[in-house]
């Protein structure tokens, strides 16, 4: 079996807003033909993300639905506020800074990095000096996206 991939996406050095990258990477795995899920850290958020994919590039269409509605199950790309993944999604895009991966539950796990929250920035840190000492992932660190 492969193992579970984790990259953390440092937006800052992207040059890249956290809508932008959630739905590039997104628009990136559904084109893949992979289910995605996007991770939100609270409703608001879920918000803004939704109308990220409906509108951030001209000309394109991310098939995409926030958790709760009846066809959740089904949809290409789910935004959520937790990690129930109803979609079955094999894919992880996290908005919101994680303490742990849940690596059970995905094949391919991104974190974005907050621009402007030093304390989910270390949230994340920690997290990943954690997935680097147990060496059971494979984990990047990314630049761009």
């Amino acid at each position: 079996m492969d193992r579970v991939k984790v990259e953390y996406v440092n937006l800052r050095q992207a040059r890249a807003g956290l809508e932008q990258a959630a739905a590039r990477l997104a628009e990136r795995h559904w084109s893949r033909g992979q289910k995605v899920l996007i991770l939100a850290s609270d409703p608001a958020q879920a918000e803004v993300l939704d109308r990220a994919l409906w509108s951030y590039e001209q000309n394109s269409f991310l098939p995409h639905a926030q958790a709760g509605g009846p066809d959740q199950a089904d949809e290409p790309i789910l935004i959520a506020t937790d990690l129930a993944n109803p979609s079955q999604a094999p894919v992880l895009i996290s908005a919101a800074p994680l303490e742990a991966m849940p690596c059970a539950d995905f094949q391919y796990l991104i974190q974005l990095l907050p621009l402007d929250d030093d304390a989910g920035l270390q949230v994340c840190r920690e997290c990943y000096k954690a997935l680097n000492q147990a060496g059971q992932v494979e984990l990047t660190h990314t630049t761009t996206i």
